[in-house]
């Protein structure tokens, strides 16, 4: 019997400790991608698929699937918009709407593929300014890390996001977007 308690409580110590040694416990990196506004219609109307730039820091906990994750995103639209004078419309030229995210949620992570990819879903809640509002917002996605070097992973994400779901005025609608994001996270502790 104490040798199966010794056997058992050596290898549960080994586990542990070559989980946590191997573990990459803090990501810090930089990236960007494409926004594409999906509603509403007036904002549709208006604005192209943009760009859009931020920072994310990942705190990976061992022998856990599920990651908790902050981030900050900084979206730029643009496009060519129309505004009403009386009774005429006049082109108005170019209109421009800047939409910055604060967030954190959690990621769940499945079980990492031999060729180093390591796919997951995100939901994350959201801090949303724009046009001198702030607002509550969300979003859902898909994505994988993928590894190059110990130090250093790609974290590819495209995800479904509601900037304004809470705190909204009457009759304001609720805006959606899709982005695809690429970040390069570089790995601490």
């Amino acid at each position: 019997m104490k040798f199966t308690e010794t056997v058992l409580i050596s290898s549960l110590i080994f586990f542990f400790l070559t989980s946590s040694s191997n573990g990459q416990l803090f990501q810090l990196g930089a990236g960007g991608g494409l926004t594409q506004i999906l509603a509403p219609e007036s904002y549709t109307n208006f604005y192209s698929s943009e760009w859009n730039v931020g920072v994310m820091a990942k705190l990976g906990l061992p022998l856990l699937p599920i990651t908790p994750r902050a981030f900050f995103l900084y979206n730029s639209l643009s496009g060519n918009g129309f505004s009403n004078t009386g009774n005429e419309s006049s082109a108005s030229g170019e209109v421009g709407l800047n939409i910055t995210e604060f967030g954190v949620g959690l990621q769940y992570n499945f079980v990492p593929l031999p060729t180093g990819f390591d796919p997951y879903i995100a939901l994350d809640l959201t801090m949303t300014g724009y046009s001198g509002l702030t607002r509550f917002g969300g979003d859902v996605g898909i994505g994988t890390e993928i590894t190059i070097i110990p130090i250093l992973d790609f974290d590819v994400f495209a995800s479904y996001k509601m900037f304004n779901l809470i705190g909204k005025e009457d009759g304001e609608d609720t805006i959606t977007a899709l982005t695809l994001d690429v970040f390069v996270l570089f790995s601490f502790l």
